[in-house]
């Protein structure tokens, strides 16, 4: 079975501004392991309510999809370069 955990982490860092408690890096790395994307573990990361609260300017711009590149994801079109990691 894949790890993710790299994967999961790196998220967190970049969304969430820290590591992931052990609880949800197993739910996440489970999940995963089941088929959900990394984008859509992101997805699931900028909707949660812990963004949320954070973030309230932009958890409405998440929620309709407007904060994809900040977390991330690169540009969509023809010669989009990847987001820097």
């Amino acid at each position: 079975m894949p790890d993710f955990s790299p994967v999961i982490t790196l998220a967190y860092m970049r969304i969430l501004g820290r590591r992931p408690d052990p609880g949800g890096l197993a739910s996440w790395n489970r999940s995963m392991n089941d088929g959900l994307s990394e984008a859509g573990m992101r997805e699931g990361l900028l909707r949660s309510a812990e963004y949320a609260q954070a973030h309230p300017d932009l958890a409405a711009r998440a929620r309709s999809g407007g904060e994809r590149r900040k977390a991330g994801a690169a540009p969509a079109g023809k010669g989009a370069r990847r987001a820097a990691e």
